[in-house]
C-alpha cells in the first residue's frame, strides 16, 4: 500500500542519500531506483542513490554503470571482491553527503515508498528510525532460529534486540559520523545502530515477498555473520565458557569423590560407561571454550593487520560536490 507523501520539516534541507548494498537482482534495479526517485521527489529537491556492487555478477555493474550514467541522482560504487553485505553498507554510507541517510536492500522487500514514514520519525525528534517488519516472508526454521538468535545476542549484550528489525532505516548524519568513527572491521549496521545509543523509533512495516532470485546468506554465511554478531556485541561469551567450565569442573570433582568413597566402601562403579560419558563431556567443554577464545582470538588478529574494511575498485557517477549538500529541500 502506497504512504501518502509527509513534508519534510526544514530540519532536513539538504540532500538525502539512500545506499542499498547490491550482490544480486539486478533485473529489479532501475524499478528501485525509479520508485526511490518518485517518493523523494514529493519529499525533497535533492537526493542521491548509491547502488554498491558487493562483488556480485558483472551484469550488477552493467546495470549500475547505465543507470548512473542515465540518472544524474545515482551513483555507482564497485568493491574489488564480495566483502559482504555489512562492509558494503559501509562502503556506501563513507560516500553519503546527505544529512539524513537511509539503508535499504536491493530486493524490493523494503518498500520505497515506506521512506516517507521513516523520515516521519526523525522529523518527530528521534536520531535513527527502523522499519521493524510485522509479516517476514521468510520460511518457519529460519523465523525461529532468527528470534533464537536475538534473544541470544540481547542476553548477551544486556538489552533486548529486537528481531523483526533488519537494515531498512534513515540515520540522522550524527549518527552517520558516528558509525563511520568505529575502527572496528566487523561492523554489523544495524547492531551497531543499537549499540551507538541515540534515540531510536520502531516503524512498522510489511515486508514483500522476494521477487526474483533467492538470498544469498547460505547455512555457512549465516553462521558466520551471528558469530560476528556475537563477538561484535560482547565478551561475555568467555565468561559463560568460564562458568560451564567451573561447573563442569565441580561436577566431575564430586563424581570422583563419590566413586573413590565406593571404592573405599567395597563398591566400586563398574563398567567404562560413566568413565567415558564424563571424559567426552569434558572433552567437548574444553574443545568449545577454545573454540570460543579462538574466534576472539582470531578477530584481534584480523584488527591488528590493519587490512581495510573493503576496497573501492571503481566509481561512477557523482553529484556535483558544490551542489549536492547544499541544495534546498521544499515542503513537498
Amino acid at each position: 500500500m502506497t504512504e501518502p507523501p509527509l513534508s519534510v520539516s526544514p530540519e532536513f534541507d539538504a540532500m538525502i542519500s539512500v545506499v542499498i548494498p547490491v550482490f544480486g537482482s539486478p533485473s529489479v534495479l532501475e524499478e528501485l531506483v525509479l520508485r526511490i526517485g518518485n517518493v523523494l521527489s514529493e519529499q525533497c529537491n535533492a537526493w542521491e542513490t548509491i547502488l554498491v556492487d558487493d562483488g556480485g555478477p558483472s551484469s550488477n555493474w552493467a546495470v549500475i554503470t547505465d543507470l548512473s550514467g542515465s540518472m544524474p541522482n545515482v551513483m555507482g560504487l564497485r568493491l574489488s571482491r564480495n566483502f559482504g553485505q555489512q562492509e558494503a553498507i559501509a562502503a556506501g554510507i563513507a560516500e553519503t553527503t546527505g544529512q539524513v541517510v537511509i539503508v535499504m536492500d536491493c530486493d524490493l522487500q523494503d518498500p520505497p515508498e515506506f521512506i516517507p514514514r521513516l523520515l516521519e520519525a526523525l522529523r518527530q525528534g528521534a536520531d535513527i528510525a527502523i522499519g521493524t517488519r510485522t509479516v517476514e516472508p521468510a520460511s518457519f526454521l529460519r523465523n525461529t532460529m532468527n528470534h533464537v538468535y536475538y534473544r541470544f545476542l540481547s542476553l548477551l549484550s544486556g538489552y533486548r534486540i529486537e528481531p523483526q528489525q533488519g537494515t531498512f532505516s534513515a540515520i540522522r548524519r550524527t549518527v552517520v559520523d558516528s558509525y563511520l568513527s568505529l575502527g572496528d572491521l566487523d561492523r554489523p549496521y544495524r547492531l551497531v545502530l543499537d549499540w551507538l545509543g541515540f534515540d531510536v523509533a520502531r516503524v512498522e512495516f510489511e515486508r514483500t515477498a522476494r521477487q526474483i532470485g533467492r538470498s544469498t546468506y547460505t547455512p555457512w554465511r549465516l553462521l558466520k555473520f551471528a558469530m560476528s554478531g556475537v563477538v561484535f556485541q560482547s565478551t561475555r561469551l568467555l565468561y559463560i565458557s568460564i562458568i560451564v567450565g567451573a561447573l563442569t569442573s565441580a561436577i566431575a570433582f564430586v563424581l570422583g569423590m563419590i566413586f573413590i568413597i565406593r571404592a573405599i566402601l567395597g563398591n566400586p562403579p563398574e563398567g567404562w560407561a560413566s568413565t567415558i560419558v564424563i571424559t567426552l563431556l569434558l572433552g567437548g567443554i574444553i574443545l568449545l571454550a577454545i573454540g570460543v577464545m579462538g574466534v576472539y582470538t582470531g578477530k584481534i588478529f584480523e584488527q591488528t593487520r590493519g587490512r581495510p574494511m573493503y576496497i573501492v575498485r571503481a566509481r561512477h557517477g557523482r553529484l556535483p560536490k558544490d551542489n549536492s549538500a547544499n541544495d534546498q529541500c521544499g515542503t513537498g
